[in-house]
C-alpha cells in the first residue's frame, strides 16, 4: 500500500503486473522488483519486511537490516529425543543435525517436573554419557547437553543449582498454569530470567495457534529483564507456535534482547521447520547478530556463562 501511494504521488500506477504511467497506462518497468523499487526511488525491500512497520522510512534513510537467513544458523539449541516425548533416538536426531551442516547441536529433553515425561536424574546423567560417547563420531559437530526446564507458577525451575550447573545449556518454558494474571505471569518470567542457569526462554507465549491462547504478561518488563540478565528469547519454529511472533520480536529487539531460532524438534522431519522460524525472525527485523545460534561456538559459550544478578 505504501509503495502504491509513492507511485501515485509520482504520477505512476503500481500493480502486480508492473509500474505504469498513470496518464498513458504505458508500462515503465516490470521485469524485476529491484527495477520497480529503483524507479520509485527506493532500495529493494525484502518481502518479510513489507508490513508498513517503518520499512519505507528505513529504506529511505539507509537503515534496512540485513536479515538473518537459514544459512546463517550455526546451531540449534532446543530439541528432543525419545527419552521424553520425541519419536527419534538420540543417534537419529544427531545424524539429522549433522546433515543440516550445523556446527553445534543441543539435546534438551524435558526435565522431571513435567511429570508425564518420567524424567529422572539417572536418565539424564546416562544421556549425558551417551552424548559424550557419540561426540567422537561427529568431530565437526559439537554436541551440547541441555534440558528443557519447566517454569513453575512462582518462576522456579527443575533441579537444584548443583545439578543445573552440569548442563551446557538450559531452555526454560511455561508448560502449565497458562491462565495466571498478567502480573503473576510477568513475575514468573522475570524470576526465570534471573536464574543464572536459564539461558533461553522457550516458546515464551506458550501458544498453540488455533488450540491454545497465548499467555498474558507485561512483555516489555519481561524483555527488559531478559536484556539485563543475558537471557535469550526463543523463536520456536513449529508452524503452530511461531513463538515469539514478529510484533513481539520487534519490541524485544528494541529493548536489547537476543534471540535463539530453534526447531524444538521432536522428530527427524521437524528439522525442516527451521525455515518457518527464520521467516518469523525476518518479519521481526532480526539480523544474524541478534540471533545467538548464528554465532561461533566460543561467542555462544561466553553468552551462556550468564552473570549472577
Amino acid at each position: 500500500m505504501r509503495t502504491r501511494e509513492i507511485a501515485v504521488r509520482a504520477g505512476l500506477k503500481l500493480s502486480e503486473y508492473g509500474l505504469f504511467d498513470a496518464g498513458t497506462n504505458d508500462l515503465i518497468v516490470s521485469e524485476t522488483e529491484e527495477q520497480v523499487y529503483d524507479r520509485l526511488g527506493l532500495p529493494w525491500i525484502a518481502p518479510p519486511l513489507r508490513e508498513d512497520q517503518g520499512e519505507i522510512e528505513a529504506a529511505l534513510d539507509g537503515s534496512l537490516p540485513a536479515l538473518v537467513t537459514v544459512d546463517d544458523l550455526k546451531g540449534d539449541l532446543h530439541s528432543h529425543t525419545d527419552l521424553t516425548d520425541g519419536t527419534a533416538s538420540l543417534e537419529e536426531m544427531v545424524r539429522a543435525a549433522s546433515a543440516r551442516g550445523l556446527s553445534y547441536y543441543a539435546i534438551t529433553d524435558h526435565a522431571p517436573n513435567l511429570f508425564m515425561q518420567r524424567m529422572t536424574d539417572e536418565k539424564m546423567l546416562a544421556q549425558r554419557e551417551r552424548i559424550r560417547a557419540l561426540q567422537a563420531e561427529y568431530p565437526g559437530l559439537t554436541l551440547l547437553h541441555g534440558a528443557e526446564l519447566n517454569i513453575d507458577p512462582d518462576g522456579e525451575v527443575d533441579w537444584d543449582v548443583g545439578f543445573l550447573s552440569g548442563f551446557d545449556i538450559c531452555v526454560a518454558s511455561v508448560h502449565s498454569h497458562f491462565t495466571q494474571t498478567p502480573e503473576e505471569m510477568t513475575r514468573r518470567f522475570v524470576r526465570a530470567c534471573e536464574n543464572p542457569h536459564v539461558h533461553v526462554i522457550g516458546h515464551p507465549m506458550a501458544r498453540l495457534i488455533g488450540r491454545r491462547s497465548p499467555v498474558d504478561a507485561d512483555w516489555d518488563e519481561v524483555f527488559r529483564c531478559a536484556a539485563r540478565t543475558g537471557t535469550a528469547m526463543e523463536i520456536d519454529s513449529f508452524p503452530d507456535r511461531l513463538d515469539l511472533p514478529s510484533d513481539l520480536i520487534r519490541r524485544a529487539r528494541r529493548l536489547g534482547v537476543k534471540f535463539a531460532i530453534d526447531t524444538d524438534a521432536h522428530a527427524v522431519g521437524h528439522h525442516r521447520n527451521i525455515r518457518y522460524g527464520v521467516g518469523t525472525a525476518q518479519r521481526g527485523w532480526l539480523t544474524p547478530d541478534d540471533v545467538i545460534n548464528t554465532w561461533p561456538l566460543d561467542r555462544l559459550r561466553a553468552f551462556l556463562a550468564k552473570p549472577t544478578p
